[in-house]
C-alpha cells in the first residue's frame, strides 16, 4: 500500500501490517527509490535479449503454449455452459455443479499456471525493441505505459528494506 507522509515522501507499507498487525512488516521503503532500483534491474535484464543469442531465443515459437490455450479455452467454455444451466436448477444440482465448477477451475488454475511458466521465456523481438524504447525514454512515458511494460517483464516483486526479489516473465 503506497502512503504520503506529510513531508510529502511517498513510502510503501505492508497492508496486513497496517490492518490488523497480523505481518512483521515489509520495513522502510520509499517508493521513488524502489522504483529507480526495479527500473535498473529491467534494464540490465533487457540487455541480455538486445543480443544475438537473447533474439534467437525470443523469436522461437512455443506449441506448448498454443496447446495449452486451447486447453484452457475449452475449460472455460465448459464453466461457461455449466453456468448457463444454473437457470431453474434445484439444490441437488445446484451441489453437482458447484463440485464440477471447483474441478474445472481447479484444472483451469493448473493450465493458467503451466501457460504463464512456459511464457516466462517467450518474449518476441518486436517487445524487446518496443520495451527497449520505453525504458529508453522512461521518465517521459506514461505511468500506464510503464504498467503495461512492468506487467511484460515481471511476475510479482517481494521487496523488505533489506531485500529485493523480482520474479521475471522474460
Amino acid at each position: 500500500m503506497s502512503i504520503f507522509n506529510p513531508s510529502g515522501r511517498q513510502y510503501l507499507r505492508c497492508t496486513k501490517r497496517l490492518d490488523n498487525k497480523s505481518c512483521p512488516g515489509c520495513g522502510k521503503i520509499i517508493t521513488a527509490e524502489l522504483e529507480a532500483v526495479v527500473y535498473q534491474q529491467m534494464v540490465k535484464k533487457l540487455d541480455s535479449y538486445k543480443t544475438l543469442t537473447g533474439r534467437k531465443k525470443a523469436a522461437k515459437a512455443n506449441p506448448k503454449i498454443t496447446a495449452l490455450q486451447v486447453g484452457l479455452a475449452h475449460v472455460d467454455s465448459e464453466i461457461e455452459k455449466l453456468v448457463d444451466s444454473l437457470t431453474g436448477a434445484n439444490n441437488v444440482l445446484l451441489s453437482y455443479v458447484n463440485v464440477k465448477i471447483a474441478e474445472l477451475d481447479g484444472r483451469k488454475q493448473e493450465l493458467l499456471a503451466k501457460i504463464a511458466e512456459l511464457t516466462v521465456e517467450a518474449i518476441s523481438p518486436e517487445q524487446v525493441s518496443q520495451i527497449s524504447g520505453y525504458l529508453d525514454t522512461w521518465d517521459s512515458v506514461s505511468f500506464d505505459d510503464k504498467r503495461r511494460v512492468v506487467d511484460l517483464m515481471i511476475t510479482t516483486i517481494a521487496a523488505t528494506s533489506d531485500s529485493l526479489n523480482i520474479t521475471w516473465k522474460i
